[in-house]
């Protein structure tokens, strides 16, 4: 129910009306309503969103007042709320002709046009609406712009909103929504003026403070999103969201120490927060705390067994410590709740391929590749593995595959010069040498990975030097 119940509901006449009603409705008695009884009626079960309720009041209503535009109007408000924007388009071609002077019936169409994604011949009869309204203009711009954030077209919205701006240049509502729409349509800039319009009056507002904070972030300001994330915690030291966005301000400046401290302070608020708990130890992690990182993924897993950002975190950090079988096993476990994140089998392949484990590490990397082929790095460890293990007939395909993906790759080029080198095609392999090397003269480092210097033929050499020098 409603924490904000209209004064008539609680009135001893409303008791006694809606008595009344519901013995009509159960067929106890038979009376006479008039029409703006059965208004009153469905209007209180539109505020409890009791819309069956509502139905039947409507329909008992037609029936004692076939000829009520009200009821009709009624009705579609019902047809409305629960997102049934045809049936109450249907309803509207059945109101009388004379009633398209009122703005009302331009109101409730251009609400159901925008609810059926419309939004073009909403604004046409929300615009003629207006055109004729004789009151509560302000009121209606309100309710227009609310049609088209819940049809999430948020520069409408802000038409709308300008219009009731003008009317109430100081109207704290209208000035955080359009602080509010601008961020949604990437306009900033604007988004904070709104918002420091609004903070010109009300100076004590958590959320706007908030609100600025974000968009400031995503400007990348982070010193200032700081400093309104700390006015939002002055205002309500519990502001959990607060303290969380102002970590990873903090973690964006590189500044892990304070992120730490502010994650610190997010999970006395929110204790069981999994989430915060691995940006924690992500924190330690890059400050080269590494026990207590890990004693942080730790606690990740005691909350939730089946959080895989817990295991992968602690296999990570198992990996810097280079207790590679433990890594492994955790990261295992982690892909046991989460085997569609690439990340995993990536870092997978390459404990791997440290633990000696090659034949593992090009699965993963293999797997990787075929998941997401525009994963550069994937590309490079499968190859590079394959190359190691000496598998250049079986290689060259594979490069090739990246070849098309990464076509100006001086690294996957260098590859195929050493895969048909390898493979006794030496003129194929002196061509994409070439073609490395004409993309970056230094790539004959990795050349020379594969094929040392010494064991180099004497053309092959002769190029190599010729970009050397």
């Amino acid at each position: 129910m409603s924490d904000f119940r209209e004064p008539v509901y609680e009135s001893d006449e409303f008791r006694m009306l809606l008595q009344k009603y519901e013995k009509l409705k159960n067929g106890t008695i038979s009376a006479f309503f008039d029409v703006e009884e059965f208004e009153q009626i469905i209007d209180y079960f539109l505020d409890d969103f009791e819309f069956e309720e509502a139905n039947k009041a409507a329909e008992l209503g037609s029936s004692q007042h076939p000829a009520s535009v009200e009821i009709k109007y009624k009705i579609v408000h019902i047809h409305i709320e629960q997102g049934k924007s045809r049936k109450a388009l249907s309803v509207l071609k059945e109101i009388p002709a004379w009633e398209h002077a009122n703005s009302e019936f331009h109101f409730l169409t251009g609400t159901a046009l925008c609810l059926s994604g419309k939004h073009k011949e909403a604004e046409k009869s929300f615009d003629h609406a207006l055109s004729i309204a004789t009151d509560d203009v302000f009121d209606a711009l309100i309710n227009i712009s609310i049609a088209f954030e819940n049809a999430r077209h948020f520069k409408l919205a802000i038409k709308y909103l300008n219009q009731a701006l003008e009317i109430s240049p100081d109207s704290l509502s209208v000035l955080y929504d359009l602080g509010y729409f601008h961020e949604r349509v990437y306009r900033y800039e604007d988004s904070i003026g709104f918002y420091n319009r609004y903070l010109d009056i009300d100076p004590f507002s958590e959320n706007v403070w908030y609100n600025l904070g974000v968009v400031l972030f995503k400007l990348k300001q982070y010193r200032q999103a700081i400093e309104a994330y700390d006015y939002s915690i002055a205002l309500n030291p519990d502001y959990a969201s607060a303290y969380f966005n102002k970590a990873n301000a903090w973690a964006s400046l590189d500044r892990y120490d304070k992120a730490a401290e502010s994650f610190h302070e997010f999970i006395e608020i929110e204790t069981d927060n999994t989430q915060a708990i691995c940006y924690l130890g992500d924190c330690y992690e890059h400050l080269g705390r590494y026990e207590e990182a890990l004693e942080t993924y730790k606690k990740v897993i005691e909350i939730d067994n089946t959080d895989a950002e817990g295991w992968f975190g602690a296999g990570m950090i198992y990996y810097h410590k280079n207790t590679y079988k433990e890594a492994i096993a955790y990261i295992l476990k982690a892909l046991e709740f989460d085997n569609k994140n690439l990340d995993y089998w990536l870092n997978l392949g390459y404990i791997y391929e440290e633990a000696g484990m090659n034949k593992e590490a090009i699965t993963c990397f293999k797997h990787v590749t075929k998941k997401d082929p525009d994963d550069r790095e994937a590309w490079m460890g499968l190859t590079g593995l394959m190359l190691q293990e000496g598998m250049f007939d079986k290689v060259i395909p594979v490069l090739r595959e990246a070849y098309t993906h990464f076509s100006g790759d001086e690294n996957i080029a260098v590859k195929l010069a050493v895969a048909h080198i390898k493979s006794g095609n030496e003129k194929l392999g002196i061509s994409f040498l070439k073609r490395a090397l004409s993309i970056s003269d230094t790539v004959y480092t990795e050349f020379e990975y594969y094929i040392p210097a010494p064991l180099q033929e004497p053309d092959i050499r002769a190029i190599i030097n010729k970009y050397k020098s």
